[in-house]
């Protein structure tokens, strides 16, 4: 179970079409949401921005510690979800294929009509996902910009609603069965649409039936929300939040819904484009940080990407100051924001050591198998006595960026020291670091237990809940 919150984003109010349904379907569930209102409509914007607005919500949400995103935009969902679901390592879900299925399961003369906005309807996303699950269907794909307007606008049951829903649909084939309300804003305006096609045609809404593969992740990923007395839905925008309030208050049919302002654009945001430097040339620690960091839109990239770039020497005496050398001394060079990490396998017999030596315990430039029986060999004596054995691995990693103050975090992973090598995993010291109760080593879990446990995965939980106010500063 895990009563973390559900995140929904939109480039508006239309998610809360979603939301309403996951108040119905899973209501032990909690919710952040964030609406672009500010920026709104993204289907006449170009993919980049797009992409950058979308990458700024997720930010925001991963800030919040969401356990899954759904992507309660077609135009979000259609330009950039493939992007997101590689780079993020929590369940991600767009409303684009729940709602293709739905409408192939109900049209009965296979003539489905798609409706949304010009950068869903230009992606081709719902044809192609529609036609490679049924060859047969055919489709008429319209674009009907001026929707979400009337929406965000609050104009949903006028003359003048009618009206630009009535011209919009004009030309919509009038032998479809079955139409799909492409964007989450549409369904707001559903009977107006209903009025216009006629009862005979079915209407899809496509972020309601998102929520059913919600429930399936969720089940799957055993993450469910307990049942609670009391639920706190969180509600943000970037527009008047008013305007939202009324919105949404009128729509979900809840009172007093509390609703903040957030501005995205403000350098707390991450830009997906924008490189963080590793400074090192660890390929298993590399790796390790790729999958601890990516998630959060960051090209991740390593001193090996840059091979201009000096050795920085440990001269330091402390974790810190290692960290610190390596750190400030490449953001100098390259102006990039850089992550230094110092990090070191600490004995207690051996009073700390290796220590800050621990990557040079066994000589200038050991492989890990020479550290690996240097240590051993060191703690000869204490094979009969496991606990004489205890060790941890500590880590300090110092974040820097030009003309600001680094940011340091620190995080320890006790265990002991095995007597014999195990597992094939990992890197280092960690085929002989003993953890947790079963009597396994480091190098005998799998990638996600290490970096859910480790002391490097520690620290990155206190860099990221600590990053975006560093940044904003």
């Amino acid at each position: 179970m895990d009563n973390r919150p559900i995140g929904l984003l939109d480039s508006g109010v239309g998610g809360l079409t979603v939301a309403k349904e996951l108040f119905r379907q899973l209501p032990n569930e909690e919710i952040i949401y964030i609406g672009d209102s500010k920026r709104a409509p993204y289907g006449s914007r170009q993919s980049d921005e797009i992409k950058q607005f979308t990458w700024e919500m997720i930010n925001f949400l991963l800030s919040k510690d969401v356990k899954m995103i759904v992507m309660a935009c077609n135009t979000a969902t259609a330009i950039v979800l493939d992007e997101v679901k590689e780079k993020l390592s929590i369940p991600v879900l767009g409303v684009i294929l729940p709602g293709a299925s739905c409408a192939i399961q109900k049209t009965k003369n296979k003539k489905i009509g798609v409706i949304a906005t010009e950068a869903t309807i230009n992606s081709q996303v719902y044809q192609k996902t529609i036609h490679l699950k049924s060859p047969s269907i055919t489709t008429q794909a319209l674009a009907c910009p001026e929707f979400v307007t009337l929406v965000e606008a609050n104009d949903r049951d006028s003359a003048h609603a009618k009206t630009v829903v009535s011209d919009s649909l004009a030309s919509l084939d009038k032998s479809i069965d079955t139409l799909i309300l492409g964007c989450t804003h549409y369904p707001l305006l559903a009977p107006l649409i209903q009025e216009v096609v006629g009862d005979s045609v079915r209407l899809v809404d496509s972020g309601s039936e998102t929520i059913r593969d919600v429930s399936i992740l969720l089940n799957y990923f055993l993450i469910n929300g307990h049942e609670r007395e009391h639920l706190i839905h969180q509600f943000y925008t970037t527009a008047d939040s008013g305007q939202f309030k009324e919105i949404a208050e009128n729509w979900l049919e809840i009172d007093k819904i509390e609703v903040a302002e957030v501005d995205l654009s403000k350098p707390n945001s991450v830009d997906e484009k924008q490189s963080i430097i590793i400074a090192t040339r660890n390929e298993g620690k590399l790796k390790e940080f790729q999958k601890m960091f990516a998630h959060l839109g960051y090209i991740i990239t390593s001193l090996k990407d840059y091979p201009e770039l000096p050795d920085i020497a440990e001269t330091g005496m402390t974790f810190e100051e290692n960290a610190r050398l390596k750190a400030e001394t490449i953001t100098k060079l390259t102006g990039q924001i850089v992550i230094g990490d110092d990090s070191g396998l600490c004995v207690d017999v051996l009073g700390g050591l290796p220590g800050i030596w621990s990557h040079r315990f066994a000589g200038a430039d050991p492989t890990d198998e020479q550290n690996i029986a240097k240590l051993l060999h060191e703690l000869a004596s204490t094979e009969l006595a496991p606990e004489r054995r205890k060790a941890h691995f500590h880590t300090t990693l110092v974040v820097a960026k030009q003309d600001k103050e680094s940011l340091v975090v620190e995080a320890d992973w006790n265990g002991s020291i095995a007597t014999q090598i195990q597992g094939e995993n990992g890197f280092g010291y960690d085929p002989i670091f003993l953890v947790g109760e079963r009597g396994e080593t480091a190098a005998q879990l799998s990638a996600e237990e290490k970096n859910e446990r480790s002391h490097r995965g520690q620290a990155m939980k206190k860099l990221l809940k600590e990053l975006p106010d560093w940044l904003k500063e």
